[in-house]
């Protein structure tokens, strides 16, 4: 059994300002405790939110300094490579066009700094660092760990994990999400987000993405060695300075909410 501490970090959707406080906030706790830990981005990083480019940057710098920190590539991260590797120039236009519009890619390039008066379809993502394209093409399908597998979406019932599909690793919501038996291990995933601001406990899975973009809200599943669960989040309210807080979980197995409530939010003790 390993004795690093894993950080799994939720849908991130370019909001930077949620990911450096959330990272800020791992790093104090580890620091004041002196555990090693690790990173597992479970893959959105970019689309929709202002700052894409930036909260790419704060991944690489994380995979850089802290050693076992890993990114699962999630579906819009994949969009991308996605459009640089089609061949057919009407397929790629119809493509872009769909994350543009559809996606959230026009903030991504955006915060990249493309000029959308002077757009160059056959160029556009000419303008995305090229170490961010490497970043991705080098990201995860899932990170396994003893008592967990951390990947993006989900995973297909029933079939072995080395066996899983790449696309519905990224994409898969159905039969995954009401599926009433054992994985094997617990599957803790974004994608979906939670219904309730929390991060959601059901039956041998646990959903982290609470939704960084629309509610600003950044959630990380903190795996100890042993021992259970704990949750972090770094909150955003419509006027102030993001907040980073001991979270909670709503267990929508037994019904109960995990720690007390805090400022609307759960919060362990």
């Amino acid at each position: 059994m390993t004795s690093t501490h894993t950080f799994a970090i939720g849908d991130v959707h370019g909001r930077a300002d949620l990911l450096r406080n959330l990272l800020d906030g791992i790093l104090d706790r580890a620091g004041r405790t002196g555990y090693a830990f690790r990173i597992v981005f479970l893959g959105d990083i970019i689309d929709r939110g202002p700052d894409s480019r930036e909260a790419m940057n704060l991944v690489s710098s994380t995979l850089k300094q802290i050693p076992g920190s890993r990114l699962v590539l999630g579906n819009h991260d994949s969009f991308v490579l996605r459009i640089l590797d089609e061949q057919d120039p009407s397929r790629k236009q119809a493509l872009l066009l769909h994350w543009i519009s559809k996606m959230g890619g026009g903030a991504t390039l955006a915060s990249y700094g493309f000029d959308f008066s002077n757009a160059d379809l056959d160029r556009i993502l000419d303008v995305v660092d090229i170490d961010h394209v490497a970043i991705l093409r080098g990201a995860e399908k899932y990170v396994e760990l003893d008592d967990h597998i951390l990947v993006h979406a989900g995973v297909v019932p029933g079939v072995p994990l080395a066996r899983q599909d790449p696309y519905k690793l990224m994409w898969i919501r159905e039969p995954f999400l009401s599926f009433p038996e054992s994985f094997g291990k617990t599957v803790v995933h974004g994608h979906t987000p939670t219904s309730s601001l929390m991060v959601e406990r059901f039956h041998d899975r646990i959903a982290i993405d609470t939704g960084a973009y629309d509610r600003s809200i950044l959630s990380a599943l903190h795996i100890p060695p042993r021992g259970s669960e704990k949750v972090l989040q770094a909150l955003a309210p419509r006027q102030g300075a993001v907040s980073v807080i001991d979270g909670g979980f709503l267990d929508l197995g037994g019904g109960q909410i995990t720690g007390h409530m805090h400022g609307g939010f759960a919060k362990n003790a």
